[in-house]
């Protein structure tokens, strides 16, 4: 305070100098009496009261407008208190600075965090609602899809729609890929509607087995059948970087261990002598016990379909029974 004081003007020590002798000859007194008796006009003397006011050398008078003088050491005394008392506040706004910045970090901030971490479930049961759902899903895809679908597949109509879909998402820029369980690669219909997705840019692979039908659209939502069962029926929408993470993990599991789709090769070609990954597959779900109902489901295939499965594996081992056939093949090392 004393230094921004000083630099009013290169006289204001001279100035408050000779302004304070004469208040300590005099006693108190009217600023502009001491201000006559040390021969200065009021505008000269000006610096000089701002120079004894800023060190604390002058208090009001017990007269109306007199000053009295302060001993230098009262003075410094009173400066020290008032630095004191500067640095005191000074203290107490830091003081609540580090408080508010804490509160923001351990209390607001981790809020924040949770809230985009938050899962939420929506649920598409009629044929409208679901359609709906599919076209905002479309829409909200900004890098990549992934889909898989172990089937069986819809009807023709249902096929061309996705075709045209994804066909619309590739014109975008978008990375699709899907995996369809073998089986779909065992009919005309079928075969030429994976060609078709093929040709688009879509990257399709096969696999023996999927666990149920799954989209993904980039990492923030999934898209699954309510009743993998029956996967015409209602799907859920899910969103929550949390729990999508582990759909992430279970398709790109899936995708490893799939098998790029040629439209050159049929994929359940049945050479002559030679178990196909569908017979193979088949004898893993028949040694579990399963019925042929639910290894259709699993397949995605016909009960004329598992049965003609069976009989072909029967036929390779040349058992007389299904039985007889569940013991060859762990006996051979097919299961």
């Amino acid at each position: 305070m004393a230094n921004s004081a000083r630099n009013r003007g290169p006289d204001a020590g001279e100035i408050g100098l000779a302004l304070y002798q004469v208040l300590r000859s005099h006693g108190s007194s009217v600023p502009a009496k001491a201000t006559a008796a040390a021969g200065m006009t009021e505008e000269e003397a000006a610096p000089g009261w701002a120079e004894l006011e800023s060190l604390g050398l002058i208090r009001p008078g017990r007269m109306p407008d007199e000053v009295d003088p302060i001993e230098p050491d009262t003075a410094l005394l009173g400066l020290l208190a008032r630095q004191r008392e500067e640095m005191r506040h000074q203290r107490e706004t830091l003081s609540g600075l580090l408080d508010s910045a804490e509160s923001l970090m351990e209390r607001y901030r981790p809020t924040v965090l949770r809230e985009t971490e938050k899962i939420e479930v929506r649920f598409a049961g009629s044929d409208e609602r679901k359609r709906q759902t599919l076209a905002e899903f479309n829409a909200s895809i900004t890098g990549h899809t992934s889909s898989m679908h172990p089937g069986p597949l819809p009807s023709s109509e249902v096929l061309a729609q996705s075709i045209v879909a994804d066909k619309e998402l590739v014109d975008r820029g978008i990375k699709v890929r899907a995996i369809y369980g073998q089986s779909v690669d065992s009919a005309p219909r079928q075969r030429k509607y994976l060609a078709q997705l093929s040709a688009t840019g879509v990257e399709v692979r096969l696999a023996p087995q999927l666990p149920f039908d799954l989209l993904l659209a980039d990492s923030h939502t999934a898209l699954v059948t309510a009743n993998p069962e029956i996967p015409s029926e209602a799907i859920i929408v899910v969103r929550g970087t949390a729990l999508i993470r582990s759909y992430v993990a279970l398709f790109e599991d899936c995708w490893l261990r799939s098998v790029p789709y040629s439209s050159q090769v049929n994929s359940t070609a049945e050479l002559e002598g030679e178990l196909t990954e569908q017979h193979r597959t088949t004898m893993r779900l028949l040694a579990n016990g399963l019925t042929d109902e639910r290894i259709a489901r699993k397949l995605g295939v016909s009960l004329r379909t598992v049965s003609r499965l069976v009989s072909e594996i029967m036929r390779y081992l040349q058992a007389d029974s299904r039985f007889q056939a569940g013991v060859l093949a762990v006996a051979q090392g097919l299961v």
